[in-house]
């Protein structure tokens, strides 16, 4: 029974550090490392309109059985996230998690977190 925990906890590690590479390419100096071994990790992510540009964080801590059987944990810092549309936001990562469950899903979550802030961007110009 160990032998299959122990190669479960192997491949996910793998299935994290082939992720984490990804996105460090993809997103650059936005994607950061706050602390590897505890594997958490940062995205500063915003919208591309010049004149409404939101911005939020995303924090995310990798949990040891991520993503066979546990999503990440995560956290978004953004002062004008609040009730109802940071529930709404919630759920939506959520969603992602249990249609790819056992999948690697941050680049998803991160994408999903930017059509939002440009949502949110275009609705408060208009």
């Amino acid at each position: 029974m160990a032998d299959i925990t122990n190669l479960e906890s192997e491949e996910d590690l793998q299935a994290q550090i082939e992720e984490i590479e990804a996105l460090s390419s993809i997103y650059g100096d936005e994607w950061c490392v706050i602390d590897e071994a505890s594997r958490i990790f940062c995205i500063k992510i915003s919208s591309d309109a010049e004149e409404q540009k939101m911005t939020a964080c995303l924090q995310i801590i990798l949990p040891p059985d991520y993503p066979s059987t546990a999503p990440p944990i995560y956290q978004i810092n953004a002062a004008w996230l609040r009730g109802s549309e940071r529930a709404k936001l919630a759920n939506s990562l959520e969603d992602i998690y249990v249609e790819h469950a056992g999948e690697s899903i941050l680049y998803l979550w991160v994408e999903r977190i930017r059509d939002f802030l440009v949502e949110k961007s275009c609705s408060s110009e208009s």
